[in-house]
């Protein structure tokens, strides 16, 4: 009903986004030395006015996450193992917008990512010997990602668009299995990911 109010003097906007992910995976393993991995996001988005300074933005992006890791035996001699876990998600989030003065709002809304693709993507080294494989993770992997996002964003001229935002998910990437998967991943693993994109409204 307050949408369809609001529709009258306001517009539903539609628009296109894009940006970077500098992403992670939580990890309670001490040995592994994790680095964050840099992805690209891109999709569309659009913002249906609820009541005065309320609006929602559901949107549809696509997401490269994932995660670097590197381990070394410095009780081995040429012994090393770098890895990256890329995980390409499709990323639906349904953000609400508050806006605290004109053009310049603070969001929070649920999200919901259907896991498209998982690889891990290794190289190892043990006395001299190297080894160079990329393995499918995406059976071990749980293809539906339940997360919360945090965040700011900025609209001028009602065109143009800027936001940052904080990405936690409280379900666990990986199934709890047994099988060999180079001893990477676990089932404890959960995304986290830092967003900034900018974006342009339709009129």
């Amino acid at each position: 009903m307050c949408a369809g109010v609001m529709a009258q003097t306001e517009k539903v906007k539609l628009g296109v986004k894009a940006g970077l992910n500098i992403s992670s995976l939580t990890l309670n393993e001490n040995e592994l030395d994790s680095t964050n991995k840099t992805g690209f996001t891109a999709g569309l988005m659009t913002e249906i006015p609820l009541a005065k300074n309320f609006s929602i933005q559901p949107e549809l992006l696509y997401s490269q996450q994932g995660m670097k890791l590197s381990y070394s035996d410095p009780e081995v001699e040429n012994s090393h193992y770098k890895s990256t876990i890329a995980l390409n998600y499709l990323n639906i989030p349904i953000m609400l917008k508050y806006y605290v003065v004109k053009g310049f709002s603070i969001q929070a809304g649920p999200q919901v990512g259907i896991l498209l693709k998982a690889n891990n993507e290794y190289q190892d080294n043990f006395l001299g010997y190297n080894n160079q494989e990329k393995m499918d993770l995406k059976d071990y992997s749980n293809g539906v990602d339940a997360s919360a996002n945090f965040g700011l964003g900025y609209q001028f001229k009602d065109k143009f668009y800027l936001d940052a935002r904080y990405n936690m998910s409280y379900t666990n990437v990986f199934k709890d299995v047994t099988a060999n998967t180079n001893y990477v991943i676990n089932s404890d693993m959960k995304n986290r990911n830092f967003q900034i994109t900018i974006g342009y409204f339709f009129k």
